[in-house]
C-alpha cells in the first residue's frame, strides 16, 4: 500500500467507523493518548493513526500555549490489528506537571491529559471498590454505595440441583453471600476463586496495599486490611459451597439467564449445581492461601479456611478430573467449564503445602511440577491459574527447594521476554495480536501485564515495568478507538456496559471502576455481527452498547487484573 494513499483511505474508514466514540467533537479521533495521563519521569508517547510525519505540540489545556514541539515518527506501517499506519509523538523529555493537550498539525487536538506523580491511586481504589458493589445477599447502603444503594438481594440462595424433573421440595443449603459474577447475578466458583487468588497474591506481594480504612466499606475500621475484608466476603461464600464430600459445588445461578432487572427484584429459584473438580481445586487453593494471610488477624477464620482446604484436597485425591463441568440439559447460564484441572490441582498443592508444610504435600507438589515443564507458557484467566501458582512458589519461604524456585523464576522470565518482544515490535506497543482479540481481550492485555510485573520483581530490568505501563496506556485510551475501557475514567469511557446493575439502577452513570471486555474480533454477539465482519480490523471490534455483551460486559476476574496491574505498577515504580 502506498503510504500516502493508504493514510487517506484509513482516514476515511476511521471517520465511518468511529461515530460511536467521537462524543467529544473537540478532540481528534486520530490522536490516541492515555486519558488519565503520564508520570513525570516515565515515557510519554501518544500514537496517531493518520499522519505523514507532521509536527506536534504539547499545549497547556487552559490557554493553549505551546510548551514543546516535535515531529511524528513512524511507529509501524500497516498495523494489522488496527488497519492503520501508526505514528508516535514522543514527548518523554517533557517533565512539567499539570493538565495538557497534544496538538497535531492538520488533525487537531487530543483529549486533555495530566502529568502527575499521583495518577493511578484512585483508579486502583475504585477498581477494588467495585467488588463491594457486586456483593450479593446484603443491602448496599448510601453510606458506602451512594446513589448506587439498593436493598438486600438473593436472600434465599440456594436450591440444590436435582436431575429429577419434578421435585416439589428440593433440598436447600445456605449459599447467601459472595459476589455477583460481573455482568449478571450468577455466582461461579472458578471465576470468583480466580479473582480472590489474584487479590490475595497482590496482598502477599505488596502487603501494604489497601490498608484498613482505605476503601470505605462496612468493615473499615476493624484493624484488618480492607483488601482482605473484601475478599473475605467471597471466601465466606466459597466455604458455604463445600459439599459434605469435601467437593465444591460448581456454581449458583437460575436455570436460564434472567433478563436485566435490579438484583433485589430477581426472584427466580437459584440453583446450586453439582460438584466439579476444577471448582474444588480452585477453592482448595484460595482457602489454603487465605489461611496463611488471615492468620495474624483472625485465627478462627484461618482455621476454618485450612480445614476446608484439607477437606477439598482429600476429595481431589479420590476423584480424578471430571473433564470439565457441563451444564445439565435445560440449563442456559454460563458454564465456566474448565476441561483441564491440572493447573488448579498444581496451585492447590502449592498453597496447601505452604499452609501446612507437610512433607507428603511437598512430594506431591514437586511431582506435579515435573509434569508441567515449562511451568508457565500462557497468561492467567479462570481456566489457567498457573501464573498464580508460579507467583506463590516465588513468594515462598517454605522448603520448596532452590531447584524449583529457580525453575519458576527462569520460566517466568522466559515467558515475560516473549511478551516483551511482542510489545516492542507492535506500533501500539500491545501484547496481543490478531487472533487474540477474543471475548475479554482487555483482560488478557492486563494478565500479560501481571506476568511482566511479576517478572520485574525477580529480575531487575526496567524494561518489564515500562512494558506494563504500555499495556495500561492501551487500556486507558491509547488505543485505535481512543476509548478508556474503565467506567468513570477518561474523557471517552463506557457509558452503556452490559452490566445488569448499571443497566437497571436508573442512574445515568455506570458504577465507576469497571473494566469492560474490549474488542472481540470473533463477533460473539448479534450486535457485533451486525456492526463488523471477518475483515474488520480486530482492534476496532468494540461497541459501547448494552446489547454487546461480548465486548462490553464486565467480570470479577477482569477487574481483579486491573486492580493488580494499577496497584502493582505504582508499587514497582516506588522500588
Amino acid at each position: 500500500m502506498n503510504l500516502k494513499n493508504g493514510t487517506i483511505a484509513i482516514l476515511f474508514c476511521m471517520i465511518l467507523s468511529l461515530d460511536v466514540y467521537c462524543q467529544d467533537t473537540t478532540a481528534s479521533p486520530f490522536i490516541h493518548i492515555n486519558q488519565l495521563g503520564y508520570l513525570p519521569g516515565g515515557s510519554k508517547i501518544a500514537l496517531v493513526s493518520s499522519a505523514l510525519g507532521m509536527p506536534f505540540s504539547v499545549l497547556t489545556s487552559d490557554t493553549g500555549k505551546p510548551l514543546l514541539k516535535g515531529m511524528l515518527q513512524l511507529a509501524e506501517a500497516n498495523n494489522r490489528e488496527s488497519g492503520e499506519h501508526v505514528w508516535a509523538a514522543d514527548f518523554s523529555i517533557f517533565h512539567s506537571t499539570g493538565t495538557f493537550l497534544l496538538e497535531v498539525q492538520g488533525l487537531g487536538k487530543s483529549y486533555p491529559f495530566r502529568i502527575d506523580d499521583n495518577l493511578y491511586s484512585n483508579l486502583g481504589r475504585e477498581a477494588l471498590r467495585s467488588f463491594y458493589f457486586h456483593r450479593c445477599g446484603m443491602a448496599l447502603t448510601q453510606e458506602y454505595a451512594g446513589v448506587w444503594k439498593h436493598p438486600a438481594c438473593h436472600q434465599t440462595d440456594g436450591v440444590l440441583f436435582s436431575a429429577t424433573p419434578v421435585n416439589e421440595n428440593p433440598p436447600k443449603i445456605d449459599a447467601v453471600g459472595g459476589w455477583h459474577d460481573g455482568s449478571d447475578y450468577g455466582k461461579y466458583v472458578v471465576n470468583g476463586a480466580f479473582a480472590v487468588g489474584m487479590l490475595l497474591t497482590l496482598y502477599e506481594v505488596f502487603p501494604d496495599v489497601f490498608p484498613d480504612g482505605s476503601l470505605q466499606i462496612p468493615e473499615s475500621g476493624n484493624n484488618v486490611p480492607d483488601i482482605l475484608d473484601e475478599v473475605r466476603w467471597e471466601i465466606e461464600w466459597l466455604l458455604k459451597m463445600q459439599s459434605e464430600s469435601g467437593g465444591i459445588y460448581h456454581k449458583l445461578t437460575p436455570l436460564e439467564t434472567v433478563k436485566p432487572i435490579p438484583p433485589q427484584e430477581e426472584k427466580e429459584p437459584r440453583i446450586i449445581f453439582p460438584v466439579s473438580t476444577a471448582a474444588t481445586a480452585s477453592m482448595c487453593a484460595v482457602t489454603a492461601k487465605a489461611s496463611r494471610l488471615f492468620s495474624p488477624f483472625d485465627a478462627t477464620f484461618s482455621t476454618r479456611c485450612l480445614n476446608a482446604a484439607e477437606s477439598a484436597w482429600l476429595y481431589l485425591e479420590t476423584h480424578p478430573s471430571d473433564g470439565g463441568f457441563k451444564n445439565p440439559a435445560g440449563v442456559g447460564t454460563q458454564a465456566y467449564g474448565d476441561v483441564d484441572d491440572s493447573d488448579e490441582r498444581f496451585w492447590a498443592a502449592i498453597e496447601l503445602y505452604r499452609a501446612t508444610e507437610e512433607d507428603r504435600l511437598r512430594e506431591i507438589m514437586l511431582a506435579l511440577a515435573k509434569n508441567r515443564a515449562p511451568l508457565i507458557t500462557a497468561s492467567g484467566f479462570w481456566g489457567n491459574v498457573t501464573p498464580l501458582a508460579v507467583a506463590s512458589i516465588l513468594n515462598a519461604t517454605e522448603r520448596f527447594g532452590k531447584e524449583l524456585k529457580e525453575e519458576a523464576r527462569a520460566d517466568l522470565i522466559a515467558f515475560a521476554d516473549i511478551l516483551h518482544e511482542k510489545i516492542r515490535s507492535d506500533g501500539y506497543r500491545l501484547s496481543i495480536k490478531s487472533g487474540e482479540f477474543v471475548w475479554g481481550s482487555n483482560s488478557f492485555v492486563l494478565q500479560n501485564a501481571v506476568v511482566l510485573l511479576l517478572a520485574g520483581l525477580h529480575r531487575s530490568d526496567r524494561a518489564y515495568v515500562d512494558a506494563v505501563m504500555e499495556q495500561l496506556h492501551y487500556i486507558l485510551g491509547r488505543n485505535p478507538l481512543s476509548t478508556c475501557f474503565v467506567t468513570g475514567y477518561g474523557s471517552q469511557s463506557p457509558q452503556s456496559p452490559y452490566h445488569y446493575f448499571s443497566m437497571t439502577d436508573k442512574i445515568k452513570e455506570p458504577i465507576p471502576g469497571l473494566l469492560v471486555g474490549g474488542p472481540n474480533q470473533f463477533l460473539n454477539d448479534g450486535f457485533l455481527k451486525r456492526s463488523f465482519n471477518e475483515t474488520s480490523p480486530p482492534a476496532l471490534t468494540y461497541k459501547d452498547v448494552e446489547e454487546s455483551f461480548a465486548s462490553n460486559e464486565s467480570s470479577l476476574s477482569w477487574n481483579a487484573a486491573l486492580v493488580f496491574v494499577v496497584t502493582g505498577l505504582e508499587k514497582q515504580m516506588d522500588l
